[in-house]
């Protein structure tokens, strides 16, 4: 940012110089002009001629100063016009970025499932392309904030979305539901494998200190999607699924086959 900032700067300041030294430039010329028309006035000259080309010169590097003032002014109206076009193309980048993804991991926010998934269940539909979703909840996430505070226990979902996000493939999409609840939808994955992925998932979770401290467990639930399948139908089987792994002990994986 202070390399953008700079430049910016220093065009700024040579704006301001050159304004005003143009200003300055304008008001010797004025004062010699008035000068040279006062004294004709009072004492005229026996060549009146070469004073009068004087004046005349005089009036002409006012023209060329008040163009050059002109000009720079329309320079520097276009140049905030740029950055407050350039200044209205990033606020607008932000409010896509908030739009689709969560304020404090980074990961899509659940509004962005909402088009992905009605996208690649269509492709379920369409094609038959297997569809499926992980869901996976941090056991005891309130106590987890209880105890070490909900400073830490942002900064704990922070590290764990960057984590899994990198420990899963390009074609797959991560989702921070709620809390610590996320959801993963892996496109052309069956459950088979998607169960593979969700139980190394919970062995390395399982095995890594978060923050130095913290070490926590993952309950996980396994859907693929069916054909017909809706947002709602597929994101209800995931949360059953949720559920069995919850009332199988925590810690594990569930697959819902339905």
């Amino acid at each position: 940012m202070q390399h953008d900032k700079r430049p910016l700067k220093t065009l700024k300041a040579r704006y301001r110089l050159f304004y005003i030294l143009s200003v300055v430039a304008l008001a010797v010329l004025l004062c010699a002009n008035f000068g040279v028309i006062y004294t004709l006035l009072v004492t005229p000259p026996e060549n009146p001629e070469n004073t009068m080309r004087f004046v005349y010169l005089i009036m002409v590097a006012g023209f060329i100063v008040l163009a050059a003032q002109a000009l720079l002014i329309f320079t520097r109206f276009i140049s905030l016009l740029g950055s407050e076009a350039e200044t209205v193309e990033n606020l607008n980048d932000q409010l896509k970025q908030l739009a689709v993804y969560d304020s404090l991991t980074k990961v899509y926010n659940r509004y962005k499932f909402e088009s992905v998934v009605r996208r690649e269940l269509d492709n379920v539909n369409r094609y038959g392309s297997p569809l499926t979703g992980i869901i996976f909840d941090i056991d005891n996430f309130k106590g987890i904030n209880e105890t070490h505070g909900y400073s830490m226990g942002d900064k704990l979902l922070v590290n764990l979305a960057a984590f899994v996000s990198g420990k899963l493939r390009n074609s797959d999409y991560v989702f921070r539901w709620r809390g610590g609840k996320f959801i993963i939808l892996a496109p052309h994955t069956n459950e088979d494998k998607a169960a593979m992925v969700a139980e190394k998932l919970r062995q390395i979770v399982g095995h890594k200190l978060f923050g130095g401290t913290i070490r926590m467990s993952l309950s996980l639930g396994v859907v693929q999607g069916k054909q017909n399948d809706s947002m709602e139908t597929f994101l209800h089987r995931l949360q059953s699924a949720l559920t069995g792994a919850k009332h199988g002990g925590k810690n594990c994986v569930f697959i819902l086959r339905d």
